[in-house]
């Protein structure tokens, strides 16, 4: 399994495995596949955050993506992205592949200079990989969803000295 920048060409296969993935999600609204043709074409996107992971046939696996996300009323020393969304095929499920793609991605958000990435997901899911609740860290949550679903995963070394701001994820 190799993890990878998603290409152009990629993009297809992406919508694709978007759609299917989130077909069996327990938090998803079905139009995640086109959230992603619409996260490129904000400038937020950051291409060099759009990542998948393919199979030795080249075929494609899983996808993560991390997009610039402004949080009005937080510290100047925040540089948040917005994790949204990731996604692993089925037969691929329950062997770590998320857990990879979200570290290879963290890690391309830390050397890119970005020190907390925010999310709409699973706490349970997304507790084994460092998120935590954004509400009990002190953010309001204004993305339309049950608190619980607000996460945040800090980037080491940075930890906020004073927490606060207003996330809205769409």
């Amino acid at each position: 399994m190799q993890i990878r920048q998603a290409q152009k060409t990629d993009f297809p296969a992406i919508y694709e495995l978007v759609k299917t993935a989130f077909e069996t999600a327990k938090v998803s609204d079905g139009t995640e596949q086109d959230f992603v043709l619409a996260l490129r074409q904000r400038p937020a996107y950051l291409p060099a955050l759009e990542l998948v992971a393919e199979d030795a046939d080249g075929a494609l696996t899983g996808h993560i993506m991390l997009s610039r996300q402004e949080i009005p009323g937080a510290e100047s020393a925040l540089r948040a992205l917005m994790l949204a969304p990731l996604s692993v095929a089925l037969p691929h499920r329950r062997q770590g592949l998320g857990g990879r793609l979200i570290q290879a991605a963290a890690d391309g958000a830390a050397a890119e200079g970005y020190n907390a990435i925010f999310l709409i997901g699973d706490s349970a899911y997304y507790s084994r990989y460092g998120f935590v609740s954004a509400v009990e860290q002190g953010y309001r949550n204004a993305s339309g969803v049950p608190d619980q679903y607000l996460q945040v995963r800090f980037l080491a070394p940075y930890r906020p000295q004073q927490p606060g701001g207003t996330v809205d994820l769409h």
